[in-house]
């Protein structure tokens, strides 16, 4: 029966990790099915008893206690209950891996991280078959960019989470950190098409963030690489010169291009931000200063579970922020969002989540998961990661799977 059982938990997970690039929404089913695993092993029952002495599982789910506890002096109670439930990944995620770690199956992280990157494959194929139709109708290069590229799936800075990763996953598996299936010396030539895909793919997301982020890591696993003498000149430069001859491309694109000029723009004078702008950088400044106000309104406690959307308009309206006014920017910034619902508690829980993920990369020297807090770090700051499922689906899949398995991400020394 146990192993039935595992074979029907790895195809979940599986599953969820394919589904997450391609469509969010699917995953519900998967992680009620992967809960009711759980609770179907009875040899779970005495490490699930023992989950209250485990300060990982403690810190993992303090957030979502926040959420519950935020319901106590919210004035919006629909509103909260709607954020309760995005949140409740912050909960099962830690109980489906504190499950899956008596799993007996083997090649389970081949699998995981495979179908991960077979699911951001489907996602662009999806996106191009829909992209290409539409050009030959309209004849308009930008249904390859942005939101008219990525729209049939979801918004382009959510799906460039995914791809993003995904390319940190394939560059970490290509120097030997990280096992993939059947991707091993043999097929090379796949994991340079892989990358190659995904960087383009990422490009045409144009979402900026993920952009520089990108220009970040390749740099950081070149050094690195190098420096370890992991790859050899000869691989390296040629992936190099490729990369900046995409990047070269892309930022020759109008749409691409007007955005990162805007960006600098906003950025570099971003003490006199225009606040009747609705370009998205001077939104998302106007946003911060806004949140960091009202922070200092509640800095103990928070404005509750449900009133941040409210409690921002009411600042935006009072001090004339009409960009952000109209726009009903949230503060997409999840350490801002926490301090704002929750308080310094809930500000103090996240930084917890991060310092527990940099204990468990250095204790295990896991590659990957210090590249995970990296990316996490930057979308945390850029985005509200808690606010939508496409954002705490992603990162409670990883950062529970990371912190409970550690050893099994990490490509075993030959």
């Amino acid at each position: 029966m146990k192993q039935i059982l595992d074979k029907i938990e790895l195809f979940l997970l599986c599953f969820t990790v394919f589904a997450i690039p391609v469509h969010i929404k699917v995953t519900s089913i998967a992680i009620g099915l992967l809960l009711l695993i759980a609770f179907l092993k009875k040899d779970n029952y005495k490490e699930f008893a023992r989950l209250y002495k485990n300060p990982a599982f403690i810190i993992l789910i303090v957030p979502y206690l926040l959420y519950f506890t935020g319901l106590i002096h919210t004035r919006h109670m629909t509103d909260a209950v709607i954020q309760l439930e995005i949140i409740t990944s912050l909960l099962v995620f830690p109980i489906i891996f504190t499950s899956y770690k008596s799993n007996a199956l083997k090649y389970r992280p081949e699998l995981i991280q495979s179908f991960f990157i077979l699911g951001v494959v489907m996602a662009y194929f999806i996106c191009m078959s829909v992209a290409v139709p539409a050009y030959i109708n309209k004849g308009d290069i930008n249904v390859f960019l942005y939101q008219d590229f990525s729209g049939v799936i979801k918004g382009p800075h959510h799906l460039s989470y995914n791809v993003i990763f995904a390319i940190v996953i394939l560059l970490s598996n290509m120097i030997k950190k990280t096992p993939l299936l059947y991707l091993e010396k043999k097929l090379t030539g796949v994991k340079f098409i892989l990358l190659l895909i995904f960087t383009v793919f990422l490009f045409q997301l144009t979402s900026k963030a993920t952009i520089l982020l990108f220009f970040g890591v390749v740099a950081f696993i070149f050094v690195y690489a190098v420096s370890k003498k992991i790859i050899s000149y000869k691989i390296a430069i040629p992936s190099v010169l490729l990369i900046i001859l995409i990047s070269v491309v892309a930022f020759s694109t109008h749409k691409i291009n007007v955005r990162f000029k805007n960006l600098f723009r906003v950025v570099g004078h971003s003490e006199q931000v225009d606040l009747k702008s609705q370009e998205s950088t001077a939104l998302r400044i106007a946003a911060f200063k806004a949140g960091s106000n009202v922070v200092k309104e509640n800095f103990w406690f928070g404005v509750g579970t449900g009133d941040i959307a409210y409690a921002m308009n009411d600042y935006y309206k009072a001090h004339n922020y009409q960009g952000a006014y109209i726009h009903n920017i949230s503060p997409h910034n999840q350490f801002l969002r926490s301090f704002v619902m929750h308080g310094v508690i809930g500000f103090a829980s996240l930084l917890s989540v991060f310092g527990l993920m940099i204990y468990v990369a250095v204790k295990n020297k896991h590659f990957l998961l210090m590249l995970w807090i990296i990316v996490m770090a930057v979308l945390f700051s850029t985005e509200d990661m808690f606010g939508i499922q496409d954002g705490i689906v992603f990162f409670c899949f990883y950062t529970s799977y990371f912190v409970f398995c550690p050893k099994e991400t990490i490509m075993p020394k030959t």
